[in-house]
């Protein structure tokens, strides 16, 4: 009896010492239909940006390589409440939003010739 007590005593000390994990939203990029580059691509794009919410603090972290802003131009980056009202803006890469209201919360990328969308719900 004594060693299940230790047992479960150790495993919520573990449970609430761990660190919170983020969690990655999926973004799917597209080519923007504007762009004069009008050539066929069967493979989906790709950009090395994590878009990552912590659901502990809330916050929506936008992570870029260094190496991003020699090759991607950002124009914008945008993140909508659910009725498409504009919350939050940033012009750069690695950037943090503190996502306070509930509900459905639309993320979009924009740069030169593509644009990146995904969603979440908080």
């Amino acid at each position: 009896m004594k060693k299940l007590i230790i047992f479960v005593s150790m495993m919520l000390t573990i449970a609430f010492t761990a660190p919170a994990a983020e969690n990655a939203i999926f973004m799917e990029y597209h080519r923007d239909s504007k762009s004069s580059n009008r050539q066929v691509r069967r493979t989906p794009m790709y950009f090395p940006i994590d878009v990552l919410y912590d659901f502990d603090t809330h916050t929506i972290n936008i992570i870029g390589d260094n190496s991003v802003d020699a090759e991607v131009y950002i124009r914008g980056i945008y993140i909508y409440d659910m009725f498409g009202n504009i919350e939050y803006f940033s012009t750069s890469l690695n950037v943090t939003f503190n996502i306070s209201t509930p509900g459905i919360h639309i993320i979009s990328i924009q740069g030169d010739g593509w644009y990146g969308e995904g969603k979440i719900q908080i």
